[in-house]
């Protein structure tokens, strides 16, 4: 399998970041999907973790698309650590509650998928930025 890794990464010894930036619209979550089941494909996950990291991608990203302004962007992180892909997702949002939702199907979904996940905001020049942050474990969709 290919091995990648950038500059920056190797210097600190850290693992390298695949950051993306998409118009948070929904014709933008076939690309989101796509990388993510890439990324998760190159560093063997099964193909039904990989099913899983495509759906809660997916999942996460169409909340916070949903609740973002008209012209806003939606960036997505991607980080391998070992045997764990972490996730995070970002974007200004208009109504920043309801993002984190516990009670709705989408978050109970978004539960099932991932090992951990938790939303934040935080007031910035502009608006309020909410995140998704998750992590699959490598293998998980065997549970």
């Amino acid at each position: 399998m290919a091995n990648s890794a950038s500059i920056e990464s190797a210097r600190d010894h850290t693992t390298p970041v695949v950051e993306l930036r998409v118009q948070a619209d929904p014709a933008q979550l076939s690309v989101l999907r796509a990388v993510a089941a890439a990324i998760a494909l190159q560093h063997d996950f099964d193909l039904d973790t990989v099913a899983d990291v495509k759906l809660a991608v997916d999942e996460a990203a169409t909340r916070l698309i949903m609740g973002a302004p008209d012209d806003a962007t939606l960036s997505c992180s991607f980080q391998l650590v070992p045997g764990r892909l972490r996730v995070a997702l970002a974007a200004p949002t208009e109504n920043a509650a309801a993002i984190g939702q516990p009670r709705s199907f989408g978050w109970h979904v978004l539960n099932s998928l991932t090992d951990s996940i938790s939303v934040s905001s935080e007031e910035r020049e502009g608006g309020t930025v909410s995140t998704i942050d998750m992590s699959i474990v490598e293998g998980s969709a065997a549970r």
